[in-house]
């Protein structure tokens, strides 16, 4: 393993895996490089220095290959060597010479966009654990204001919200890819029907073969809510976890969850409450969008395009309301709304019992 500890500014900017962090064209190596500094500060000013110098040299108004950049690192290594800026800090000299590569690169933004001290600041504000060997746990924590999006080593991405952090293994290996949330964090996880995505809470698992959903499990919270808008997720609490690794024959009592479904987690009683959530969102693609533009439209074919869209199971007497129609030029209002509005166009009600719309209604004539 290349020791980099020992790298001058010069071995940074010729080093291809350092390249490939500059170029930001690699999750894995950022995800290295971001760890590693962290883990060395000492080096921090020099990574600064070399980041600058390569983004410069690559930026040329025309191509420069990599002996190319090696001459001039060289060449730039030798001139401050020789005439150094007295009185002047080595990072303020490397500062000189990225100035010069701007001017001549033709991209007046790039020592704004890329200038060491905001670089730093973001590195604090978006903490990762120490380097460590490969395939170790990697954590990455969000003390920012704002959501922040991680990528994990399949692809899939998780965005933290403020004060939540994530780890997981720097390769997914085995039959199962698992991670661990604190905090809240929106997931949309890639496929892969033989590498089930577990994700792991102090009192909930969550497992998804391909999907997206919300977790809110921060621990001072009483309740842990996993909120679905894509896809099938499973979920059940640790204590069924470690009954059916004790017994492997035990059956782990889990709930199912389908798109604009949650479910609640009491961790007191460890108790499951399945709802609706409290947005639900059109979960078919636009060329399927059913239309909400009644006019006339009998009650049982307005119900089945909002089930259709929504994915609720809507309970009604088809008998009792089969001469109702709807005439109601509906659009983007969010779901609730829509259901009061045919309510009151025909007379009805409606309430929410878990997952389920219930209509009650005396008919129309």
């Amino acid at each position: 393993m290349i020791d980099y500890s020992k790298f001058k500014v010069e071995d940074f900017v010729r080093d291809a895996s350092f390249q490939r962090w500059v170029e930001g064209t690699s999750p894995q190596h950022t995800a290295f490089w971001e760890f590693w500094e962290e883990a060395h500060p000492e080096k921090s000013e020099t990574l600064a220095q070399a980041r600058v110098l390569l983004l410069g040299l690559k930026n040329q108004p025309t191509a420069i290959s990599d002996d190319e950049i090696s001459l001039e690192v060289e060449h730039m290594v030798d001139l401050i060597k020789k005439k150094p800026f007295w009185g002047r800090s080595v990072l303020y000299q490397w500062q000189r010479i990225a100035a010069v590569l701007v001017v001549i690169g033709g991209i007046g933004g790039f020592w704004v966009k890329y200038r060491p001290s905001e670089i730093s600041t973001t590195k604090t504000q978006i903490k990762t654990s120490k380097a460590l060997p490969k395939n170790q746990e990697v954590e990455v924590s969000n003390n920012t204001p704002a959501d922040y999006t991680a990528t994990l080593p399949d692809g899939s991405t998780v965005k933290l919200k403020k004060g939540s952090k994530i780890s997981f293994p720097e390769r997914f290996l085995g039959d199962k890819r698992e991670v661990s949330l604190t905090g809240e964090g929106f997931f949309e996880v890639v496929k892969k029907d033989n590498q089930p995505f577990y994700v792991y809470t102090n009192t909930v698992v969550t497992r998804v073969l391909g999907t997206s959903f919300n977790i809110k499990a921060y621990s001072k919270d009483e309740q842990v809510v996993v909120a679905v808008k894509t896809g099938k997720v499973m979920v059940f609490p640790i204590s069924e976890l470690k009954k059916s690794q004790k017994n492997a024959k035990y059956q782990v009592q889990s709930l199912y969850l389908t798109p604009n479904q949650k479910a609640t987690f009491e961790r007191q009683n460890e108790r499951f409450n399945k709802a609706l959530v409290e947005q639900p969102i059109i979960i078919t693609q636009p060329t399927e969008t059913p239309s909400f533009d009644f006019e006339n439209t009998p009650i049982k074919e307005v119900f089945a395009n909002l089930k259709k869209a929504y994915n609720v199971e809507i309970i009604y007497d088809s008998d009792v309301m089969k001469n109702c129609s709807v005439t109601a030029p509906l659009g983007n209002e969010p779901l609730f709304v829509k259901l009061d509005i045919i309510c009151k166009t025909i007379g009805a009600r409606y309430e929410i019992v878990e997952t389920k719309v219930f209509i009650n209604s005396r008919g129309c004539h």
